[in-house]
């Protein structure tokens, strides 16, 4: 090139510059032209998949809004989702409106054959004079060209606003800013001459590559929505994603105590920091914190209720100064013998699972206590107080009642059934290796060695999923749209992809399948991934 100053990103553009006027120069082939249309067609494919992952998030926004411990607290960050989703949409509707345009001043699209569904070709798809007229850019006078070069910058900055008021606002924005490919970027020719994207690449192109080349800035402007979606959504616990909570947590053991038996409880701060709990307070009194968990341990006399306050100490995460978070208060009460059941899960049962749980009633044997299982479950003995609940799917609640046989030989039941919820276990999320769906660079695809199937947050230990088999799809900017079939969850396929994708390319994963957690062939919501 004229200058030995020009990035590598210049150079690349004045070579695809380059490479363009010499197409042209060769009469388009009518490869190049259904090369076109299929970026076209991958394009659109991909503003689905975000639409759809968008939605999700919003989905998420709504069912937080529809709490009412959250409900305050997520209505600002939820405004600023919908607000950033308006934004987008009517910028995607513009686009759309100018395309459609271009579409009619080009002679339209090609006749549907049989049993053909989707976007249809430009029936003249190497013209080159219709949309020039239309954006303006065989002359020199302002046109359509320039209003959608200014709609795009003007779209971004609006929807980048929209995140005035996260934690470390100005740092965000730029970075989303620097990130995004959401931009118009001008380039320089060969000899240095400066050429703007409205009139040398659009008004250069023939009619099939801008109508890509559109639906592409579609793509971009629906990528950095979901970018700032979820960026909003880490304000509030509205995702699978981390979230900051100020929320104390008392957990008792059992909430009844036998006379002379010990009540015991855990008191922590939930947080996805674990060193954020270091000062805490029951009952007015500091009690041992070890990882950030405090124990408070009284022993039961009597039979009565008592009230447990409790209040911790962290940071708050606006402020940055100390704060305390109090709990809600939890009674408890001591009482003569009783049945105690607790499930080691919580009161939920999981279909597919074993569910391990605790019987027992203090002050009989295990060998004189008696344990009735509701409909729909199966409950198998592993060892004294200890059983192993299986339950079926279709049912939504069961109980458990437990009877114990007193020393005159009686049987007497131990307070009422327990009822228990069953649930089906929540579908897992799928990523490849440490990497959620977004702009990476090709260095950071190309390491991942796995597709896993994760189950973020659920509270059962141990449950997996494995994927069992997907379909990759390789979108390049310019070349042919490529793709692959894979049985497993090895990468190789995704990493000859990354090996020679360029800035812009796309990997959409897609038809994934996992097993594990008693359900076989589970399907996950698709990813996708930009290279940087």
């Amino acid at each position: 090139m004229a200058s030995g100053k020009l990035s590598p990103r210049q150079k690349m553009i004045n070579m695809m510059y380059l490479v363009l006027i010499a197409l042209l120069a060769l009469n388009i082939s009518n490869e190049i032209l259904k090369a076109f249309h299929l970026m076209e067609v991958s394009f659109n494919k991909a503003n689905q998949t975000l639409t759809d992952k968008n939605k999700a998030i919003m989905d998420a926004f709504k069912a937080v809004e529809d709490d009412p411990a959250k409900a305050a607290r997520a209505k600002k960050w939820a405004d600023k989702a919908r607000e950033v989703q308006a934004i987008s949409n009517d910028f995607f509707k513009k686009i759309e409106g100018h395309k459609t345009e271009i579409e009619v001043k080009a002679g339209g699209r090609k006749e549907a054959e049989p049993g053909q569904t989707g976007i249809r070709e430009m029936s003249k798809g190497d013209d080159m004079e219709g949309h020039k007229h239309y954006l303006g850019t065989d002359d020199n006078k302002p046109g359509k060209g320039d209003e959608l070069r200014k709609l795009i910058d003007d779209t971004r900055i609006k929807m980048l606003k929209v995140l005035e008021g996260v934690k470390d606002d100005k740092a965000t924005i730029a970075a989303f800013d620097k990130n995004t490919a959401f931009r118009v970027e001008d380039f320089k020719d060969e000899n240095g001459a400066p050429k703007t994207w409205q009139r040398d690449v659009l008004g250069k192109s023939p009619v099939a590559g801008v109508m890509a080349m559109l639906t592409k800035v579609q793509n971009d402007c629906k990528s950095l929505e979901t970018d700032i979606l979820t960026k909003l959504a880490e304000n509030i616990d509205a995702t699978v994603a981390k979230f900051d909570k100020t929320a104390a947590l008392i957990i008792a053991e059992s909430t009844n105590v036998m006379s002379g038996s010990q009540f015991k409880a855990k008191v922590a701060l939930m947080a996805y920091n674990s060193t954020a709990a270091t000062n805490i307070l029951v009952n007015g009194v500091k009690v041992p914190v070890v990882d950030g968990i405090g124990e408070y341990t009284v022993t039961a006399s009597g039979v009565g209720s008592h009230k447990v306050e409790a209040k911790v100490e962290t940071i708050d995460p606006n402020t940055g100064l100390p704060t305390f978070v109090p709990a809600q208060s939890v009674e408890w009460t001591s009482f003569q013998s009783t049945a105690t059941i607790s499930a080691e899960a919580m009161n939920v049962l999981y279909v597919g699972l074993d569910n391990p749980m605790s019987i027992s009633v203090p002050g009989v044997t295990p060998g004189n206590t008696n344990v009735i299982p509701g409909a729909g479950l199966t409950l198998t003995k592993s060892k004294d107080g200890k059983y192993i609940a299986r339950v079926n799917a279709g049912a939504r609640e069961t109980t458990i009642s437990v009877s114990a046989k007193m020393p005159d030989g009686t049987s007497k039941r131990m307070g009422e059934p327990m009822k228990f919820r069953i649930k089906n276990v929540p579908k897992p999320v799928a990523q490849l290796g440490t990497l959620q769906s977004g702009p990476y660079n090709k260095g950071e695809i190309a390491i991942q060695n796995t597709l896993y199937a994760y189950l973020d947050g659920f509270v059962f230990d141990g449950v997996k999923f494995t994927v069992t088999k997907y379909h990759v799809i390789f979108m390049p900017k310019r070349g042919y749209m490529e793709d692959q079939n894979v049985s497993g969850n090895g990468t190789a396929a995704i990493k000859s992809y990354a090996s020679k994708a360029k800035t812009g390319d796309m990997l959409v994963i897609e038809g994934i399948r996992a097993t594990g957690a008693g359900q076989v062939d589970k399907p996950l919501n698709p990813i996708t991934y930009t290279f940087k």
